[in-house]
Order: C-alpha cells, then sequence, then structure tokens
C-alpha cells in the first residue's frame, strides 16, 4: 500500500507542478485545452458556463494565444462528463465537434501536440486535425484513430506521412503524443509515454498552415466522428525537447487517469 500511496502522491505532484503554459513561454503558436477547468468552459451560445452532463460548445484556449475552440449548434455539442474524478468531453461518433478559427502556423515546420483520449470503436476518427482535411491541405497534421486497432499521428508539409501505433484494441484510453519537423522528416507517434513508431520518409516542405484547428471531428463535426472522450489537448508549434514532452505526457496522464 506505501508503494501505491507513492505513486499517486508523485502523480499528484506532477499533475500540479508542471503548467502546459511554460510550453508557450517564448510566444509559441497553438492551444491548450482543459475540460477539467470549468471556468473556461460554455454552452454554445458561449456565455453560459457549461455544467456536468450538459453541452460544451466553448473551451478557452488557456496558451494565451486565444485560440478559443467553438460549436454554436447544440446538438453537436460534445457533452462534459464527470467520472472516477475525471472531467472529460463525450463526443457521440455522430455529429459532435469542436472547432478553432483559422490559426497562423505559418512561423514553423514544427508541431507538438499532446492529447487524453478514449476510442470506444475500431474507426477512422478524428482526435484532433489542423485544417479540415488532412489529405488536402499542406501544412498540416491529424491525430486519429485508424481502423485495426491504431492510432495514428499523420505530418504533413507538401507530403503526408503516418505514423501508426498498433495494438490499441477499444474500448481504450490513452495519453497520445504526436510530433513533427517537416524539414527533417520526424513524424512521431508515442502512446503512454513510449514512442511507438517514427517513419523517415520525406514530408516535402514546409511550413505549416493557417487552418482551423478541429477536435473530435473533421471539418465542425461533419466527417470521421469520434465515438469517445477528450481529456485534454495541448497543441504546440515547436517540437518540444525530451524534458518538455515528458512532463506533458505526465501531466495529460494525470488528467486522463493513465500513470505515465
Amino acid at each position: 500500500m506505501i508503494g501505491i500511496g507513492a505513486t499517486l502522491f508523485k502523480r499528484a505532484f506532477i499533475g500540479s507542478r508542471f503548467s502546459p503554459a511554460s510550453l508557450f513561454s517564448n510566444g509559441e503558436e497553438g492551444g491548450w485545452y482543459d475540460p477539467s477547468d470549468l471556468s473556461t468552459l460554455f454552452e454554445e451560445d458561449g456565455t453560459t458556463p457549461a455544467s456536468v452532463d450538459g453541452p460544451v460548445g466553448k473551451i478557452l484556449d488557456k496558451s494565451g494565444n486565444g485560440n478559443h475552440l467553438l460549436q454554436t449548434t447544440e446538438t453537436k455539442c460534445p457533452t462534459l462528463r464527470l467520472a472516477g474524478g475525471l472531467y472529460y468531453l463525450e463526443f457521440d461518433g455522430v455529429d459532435d465537434g469542436l472547432r478553432s478559427a483559422d490559426i497562423d502556423f505559418t512561423g514553423t515546420n514544427t508541431m507538438s501536440v499532446f492529447s487524453g483520449a478514449r476510442k470506444e470503436a475500431d474507426e477512422v476518427a478524428v482526435v484532433a486535425e489542423l485544417s479540415n482535411t488532412f489529405g488536402s491541405n499542406d501544412g498540416s497534421f491529424r491525430l486519429a484513430s485508424i481502423s485495426g486497432n491504431v492510432w495514428r499521428y499523420s505530418s504533413k508539409g507538401s507530403t503526408g506521412v503516418n505514423a501508426n501505433a498498433t495494438g490499441f484494441t477499444p474500448p481504450v484510453t490513452s495519453v497520445l503524443t504526436g510530433l513533427s519537423d517537416i524539414t527533417n522528416d520526424v513524424a512521431t507517434i508515442r502512446v503512454d509515454g513510449v514512442e511507438k513508431a517514427s517513419p523517415t520518409a520525406d514530408q516535402g516542405t514546409g511550413p505549416f498552415g493557417t487552418y482551423p484547428l478541429n477536435l473530435g471531428a473533421r471539418n465542425n463535426g461533419s466527417l470521421l466522428q469520434l465515438d469517445g472522450r477528450v481529456y485534454g489537448l495541448i497543441v504546440r508549434g515547436a517540437l518540444s525537447n525530451a524534458d518538455e514532452i515528458s512532463s506533458a505526457e505526465k501531466y495529460i496522464g494525470f488528467k486522463t487517469g493513465v500513470p505515465i
């Protein structure tokens, strides 16, 4: 019991000590979204505070960049849930999705994406996607579930590359990390703090583009809808170093209930 208590204390300490705000301290573009911070959650009108078991139509960006995620149609809003002391957005797999206004990532060829997510079905579905259609837009990324029990991170300059993590049979909850460097052909996916794939195929030329950020579905809930949960999301227009990756993964793990 001492060992278990020490582990829980360590997780709580890490979860409270590290702030993702530090990832944006040098002016990095991106966004940080935290469903456990109820002060940042609103219904579809954008002003009524969201409540547990109710719709979330606006989630404020905590990075300081102002890249808030929105959904103005109530039936397309994910639902805020609380279970086991953990808050998350529940996406129905039908039409739920949130989307930002265009975010200008043209100042970078690199990207770091961190999320806690759960998929209930073996499906092709978006966790997070920069642009409304990854395959049609240069300078974009997609973090997704893929049929065949796969988590996938896709990175694209003028050419797209897929990094696949296999063997994740739903229902499964995971801490997901995607890392990109278009210039140096980095496209890495990590799951629960472990690197799973890092193909080095040519990604062509950058930079990343100016596109909306989609959460839980493609193109504002219209395609590839996630049947599952999102416990948090951090998107940073920079390639994070080893210490930053470790801290962010432990933080997301704390929010997701997955020990890292």
